[in-house]
């Protein structure tokens, strides 16, 4: 198997940022459908395990941001919202159609913002576990999460508290 290094310099940094400043936090419909149909085609054509790695990073950041329950910053959806512009431009720095490179400029793109909301993310993914928990079907609010984690935190703390006494006692 043949590998292939790339060196990503200060300008394709700065390119890839004023494409993120450029596009704002209005979230596409459209954009949306078309990186969700664009997703499933890579899913199922591609053998790559980076891409498929990047292309469901990228499907959970979409989850996020469609996600009525879950309440994003502005900065974090003008990263996501420029990230699925440049995932859905037929125009990117490099053709999706050439095999084996093709999604290499979306993939950077798409790691660069998973590395600026990497913890919002992480928070996210712990709010729809909690919510799968506690929800029971029902409508499940920030201010339950809130509330949730509050009780967990407090618990752990109680538990922890608990464990080392249990020890110095030497039971």
């Amino acid at each position: 198997m043949k590998s292939i290094s790339i060196n990503i310099d200060e300008q394709v940094k700065d390119h890839f940022e004023q494409f993120i400043q450029k596009h704002g936090t209005h979230i596409d419909a459209n954009d949306i459908h078309k990186a969700q149909e664009k997703i499933k085609t890579i899913h199922g054509d591609s053998k790559d395990t980076y891409v498929l790695h990047q292309i469901t990073s990228l499907e959970s950041m979409i989850n996020m941001i469609e996600d009525d329950s879950w309440q994003t910053d502005d900065d974090t959806k003008q990263q996501i919202n420029a990230t699925i512009r440049y995932f859905v431009d037929d125009s990117d720095v490099i053709p999706d159609h050439i095999p084996g490179i093709g999604y290499v400029d979306d993939c950077i793109v798409i790691d660069n913002t998973m590395d600026a909301i990497e913890n919002t993310l992480l928070e996210y993914m712990d709010f729809c576990r909690t919510r799968m928990v506690y929800a029971n079907n029902e409508k499940f609010t920030m201010d339950d999460w809130n509330k949730i984690k509050d009780q967990e935190a407090t618990s752990r703390a109680r538990n922890r508290r608990y464990r080392k006494a249990r020890k110095s006692r030497g039971w």
